[in-house]
C-alpha cells in the first residue's frame, strides 16, 4: 500500500450508465489537494476484472464507493462534505486524516471535469474483454 487512501469504485459502466457516471464523477471532481493523496479506481462488472473485485468485497448494489477495502455508498452519490468525512474517517495515519478534514470547506472541482474524468480513466475499464 502506498500510504495514499484507497478508492474504489464499483460500477457496472461509468460511460453507460448515469448513476455510474456521477459516482465517478464524485471521485473525479475532487480537488487536487486531494486527488494527490488517493487512489482510486473504477471496477466494471462489464469485465472479468470488475466482476472478481464486485465478488472479493461482497458488493450487493451499483454503483459502489468503497473506501479503504469498506463498502459505503451503495447506490447513493455523495455530497462532497460526506465523502471527505468518509474518507477521513478511514485514512491510514492520523496525518493524513487531518490533512483532509482540513479540505472540508473546498467542495468539488467541477470547472475541470473533463480532465479529471480523463485521469481516472473513466470508462476506459468498461469494455468487454476480447
Amino acid at each position: 500500500m502506498s500510504g495514499k487512501l484507497q478508492i474504489d469504485v464499483l460500477t457496472l459502466d461509468s460511460v453507460q450508465c448515469a448513476a455510474c457516471g456521477y459516482m465517478m464523477e464524485s471521485i473525479a471532481a475532487l480537488p487536487m489537494e486531494i486527488q494527490e493523496i488517493i487512489e482510486y479506481k473504477e471496477w466494471s462488472i462489464k469485465n472479468k476484472e470488475g466482476i472478481g473485485k464486485f465478488i472479493e468485497m461482497k458488493g450487493r448494489v451499483l454503483p459502489t464507493i468503497a473506501i479503504q477495502g469498506e463498502l459505503l455508498f451503495e447506490s447513493i452519490i455523495p455530497q462532497y462534505e460526506e465523502l471527505i468525512d468518509a474518507m477521513a474517517d478511514r485514512a491510514p495515519t492520523p496525518e493524513l486524516a487531518t490533512r483532509i478534514r482540513m479540505l472540508r470547506d473546498k467542495g468539488f472541482d467541477f470547472d475541470n471535469l473533463e480532465a479529471n474524468l480523463a485521469r481516472a480513466e473513466s470508462g476506459m475499464h468498461t469494455r468487454r474483454e476480447e
